[in-house]
């Protein structure tokens, strides 16, 4: 049986459902929706309740699989209605989980029976007892019949997934008719000319037709609503885009980081928006109820056609920008560039043309003939699309920087070739698959191109702050500075992970894998795989990451409001401030730790016993890392240290920057950073030149030449301090006759000043007072000088005369 084309177009649906909770939406809005809401909150606690008959359901699409005229359509409806089911019976069994374990609890509360030969308990007491065990055994009962039907359900996911796979090789292996052949063309349109009256018919039969639909007024009330949200909200804020960061013509020479940005402004705002309004108008369609038949498949085959009609059109021009070819990434020359263009204008005519002209095939009774030439048609269309796209005329000029582009161009070109050989020998299904697939590819590795590099660039951007737009970021994300590397790195990996993960989605169903099937994956990740005894659960780690963000960012903003309030009050130190901030930085990663830890379904008894596992690791290999974290707290709360301290540790002499949790940094005065662990600030003395107060005092000696007046020099000396207008009157300065020294008599000033940090300054203005003040008043400073004293100095006067004189000194 040939792949319908059903099947085909079906994956557009990874290009064109940028607005797929507008189908969410709809559906809310429909019957069904409300009959599922209103189901659920009618429905009675789940002790009072039965476990649901899964039989019937289960049983109901056994028959289905066995039919043998299942097509993909059927298929994909068997998957979605076994996830639903899954979902069911995974929460009903998580709740009669629940509902034991409470009942389990207060059965634990009640204690044990008595035993024979003891006081009965009361009346009362064993009812409850009996009551419980009852509910207990009832809970317990539901919990097994779910995990039965969970198990039945799993079975038959596999064998939807192996009987779909099955027919979709058999789908790419059949071989129709040759195109040669004059029955191929007769017999193809004769079934198309017979399927057209029945189409002809389907709009009359889809308005006669008394569905569960609401009314067409109410319809069109929606539909209008979501016409005037679109007009409020998506134009204006298409036009805020493009003025902030679409191309702007008055500039010739935009820098590459502007030109990528513009170019995913322009995808957004001719590719995005457009496709979310256009599938929010089909969720209303779709959710009340007039979605079906001929129509409601026509009216999807042409939204989808749509969507991937769009996002050709919008890649071009965000790629080419053909009305201001400086603002292009991709820059080609002229010729080519409107070769290019005019190719896209065709394909975009040609996808929604198509789109229209197979809906015949989608008829029930349409013939194998018909259904092969319209296969035929869509497999050629695809293949000559992708041969105008991948021509290598085209890309031939480009630079070795794009190098990689041009050889996938080649690929695409050559695998197309081989897709045109399949048309010609008849195998029409894998043509198609093959253009399909590789048309889809395309699409899907240039948009994720242009979105990567404009989020790179923007993160680039947000990180040096070179342009005005980004400044406003940057101060709620609390980057004052330069964004760190380590901080670039992580947001640029987090980028290219949820980029990456995207495409491998978009590829996944450009090479025929459903939604379905992704769905059912998806579903079987977030609800957890069971290896061994653990059980990963991808939901519980999404939730446990939200957790950890959203603490961390909450932690953020009130250590950054707090910081910000704490420097608008005067009177606060430094260092108590950063105190503050940090210690509230840390409670709140902590209970950030926790709530991630708890959100994740981590026990904590367990973790409780790889604590005490890990404490014998952390007594040896990991006690000089525990030493310096207490010891951070330790600095933290004592505070003999703080942030803006001028401290002294060993020969390490500085300012105290930051007070990490492992060390503490120092800048020296020659402005190098000293990285000091934070238990050396604990065990090793410090001297702190600014613990309590800034008051410190300057000691200058000097010393005068033996014979000098000493009043006069102390008042002279005395008057330097005096005059000084650091120094402090209270304490009174101060100059001391400390000692007669070998060649001087030595004095010392001493004199207090309000702030210590100005000492070597201050020192220096005393000194130069100094001098000048003693060669003022005739005061010698003496300078180092020795007494050689020689034994036999007349015989050797004797001995430098005879040699002056050349005469040999006479002996003595």
């Amino acid at each position: 049986m040939p792949c319908s084309v059903t099947a085909i177009l079906r994956a557009t649906l990874a290009f064109g459902r940028v607005a797929c909770l507008a189908l969410v939406v709809g559906s809310a809005l429909s019957p069904a929706g409300i009959l599922t809401a209103q189901a659920q909150t009618t429905a009675g606690p789940i002790e009072t309740r039965k476990p649901a008959d899964w039989n019937a359901a289960l049983g109901a699409i056994e028959r289905q699989l066995r039919d043998p005229r299942m097509d993909d359509e059927g298929f994909v409806a068997l998957r979605a209605s076994l996830d639903r089911l899954r979902v069911a019976a995974t929460e009903e069994r998580d709740q009669f989980k629940q509902a034991a374990t409470a009942a389990q609890t207060q059965l634990d509360a009640l204690g044990p029976a008595p035993a024979a030969g003891q006081p009965r308990e009361s009346a009362a007491v064993a009812d409850s007892r009996r009551q419980l065990s009852a509910r207990l055994q009832a809970m317990q009962d539901g919990v097994k019949q779910s995990e039965l039907a969970l198990a039945r359900i799993v079975a038959l996911q596999d064998q939807v997934a192996d009987e779909a796979r099955q027919q979709f090789t058999r789908q790419l292996i059949y071989r129709g008719a040759s195109p040669f052949s004059p029955v191929f063309w007769h017999d193809g349109l004769a079934d198309i000319v017979a399927a057209a009256q029945e189409v002809r018919a389907a709009p009359q039969a889809w308005l006669e037709a008394d569905g569960d639909r609401r009314a067409g007024s109410t319809t069109l009330m929606q539909m209008a609503v979501v016409a005037l949200l679109a007009v409020v909200l998506v134009i204006p804020a298409q036009r805020w885009l493009h003025r902030h960061y679409g191309v702007r013509p008055d500039t010739s020479d935009p820098s590459p980081v502007r030109r990528t940005v513009a170019a995913f402004t322009e995808l957004m705002n001719r590719t995005a928006m457009p496709l979310a309004v256009l599938w929010a108008v089909y969720g209303v369609v779709a959710g009340n109820g007039w979605a079906g038949g001929m129509v409601g498949t026509m009216l999807q085959a042409l939204l989808q056609a749509l969507s991937l009609a769009l996002l050709a059109y919008g890649l071009v021009y965000a790629i080419l920008a053909p009305n201001n070819s400086a603002w292009a990434v991709i820059q080609l020359p002229q010729p080519q560039r409107d070769s290019l263009l005019r190719r896209v204008a065709v394909f975009v005519i040609g996808i929604v043309l198509l789109s229209i002209l197979v809906v015949p095939s989608r008829s029930p009774d349409f013939g194998g003939a018909g259904r092969d030439l319209v296969i035929a048609a869509v497999a050629l269309f695809l293949v000559l699309v992708n041969l105008g796209f991948a021509d290598p005329r085209l890309w031939r000029q480009l630079g070795e920087d794009l190098r990689p582009l041009r050889l996938l161009t080649g690929a695409v070109f050559a695998l197309n070739l081989v897709a045109l050989a399949a048309i010609l020998l008849g195998y029409y299904s894998a043509a198609a698959f093959l253009s399909f697939a590789l048309l889809g590819s395309a699409l899907a590795l240039a948009a994720y191109s242009v979105v990567r590099t404009a989020i790179r660039d923007g993160l680039n951007n947000l990180a040096d702050s070179p342009d005005s737009r980004f400044r406003s970021l940057r101060q709620p994300l609390g980057l004052s500075g330069p964004m760190s590397t380590t901080t670039q790195i992580f947001l640029g990996l987090l980028v290219d992970v949820v980029l990456f993960f995207l495409l491998l989605i978009a590829l996944a169903l450009a090479w025929g894998m459903s939604g379905a099937t992704l769905v059912a994956y998806t579903l079987e990740l977030f609800y957890g795989v069971t290896i061994g005894p653990v059980t990963i659960s991808l939901g519980n780690i999404l939730g446990a990451i939200v957790v950890l963000v959203v603490g961390v960012g909450i932690t953020r903003l009130l250590s950054g409001g707090l910081n910000t309030r704490l420097e608008q009050q005067s009177g606060i130190d430094p260092g108590v401030r950063n105190s503050m901030v940090t210690g509230l930085t840390y409670a709140g990663y902590l209970l950030a730790g926790v709530a991630a830890i708890g959100a994740v379904g981590l026990d904590l008894s367990n973790l409780a016993i790889i604590a005490g596992a890990l404490s014998v690791g952390i007594g040896f290999g990991l006690q000089n890392i525990v030493n310096n974290f207490v010891s951070g707290l330790i600095l933290l709360i004592e505070r003999p240290v703080k942030v803006g301290d001028w401290v002294v540790v060993g020969d390490r002499e500085g300012y105290v920057r930051r007070i990490n949790v492992r060390s503490t940094e120092i800048e020296t005065f020659p402005r190098a950073s000293v990285i000091i662990p934070n238990s050396d600030l604990i065990s090793s003395p410090v001297m702190n030149w600014t613990h309590r107060n800034r008051l410190g005092r300057v000691d200058i000696n000097i010393g005068l030449a033996y014979g000098t007046d000493v009043e006069k020099a102390r008042d002279v000396l005395l008057e330097c301090l005096s005059k000084h207008p650091d120094i402090l009157s209270i304490p009174a300065p101060m100059v001391v006759f400390r000692d007669f020294g070998d060649s001087a008599l030595m004095f010392a000033l001493r004199g207090f000043i309000a702030d210590v940090e100005r000492r070597m300054m201050i020192e220096s203005d005393l000194r130069f007072a100094i001098y000048k003040a003693c060669n003022a008043n005739g005061i010698e400073i003496p300078y180092a000088q020795s007494d050689v004293h020689l034994a036999d100095i007349d015989r050797l006067e004797k001995m430098a005369m005879a040699l002056a004189g050349n005469k040999k000194p006479a002996a003595d």
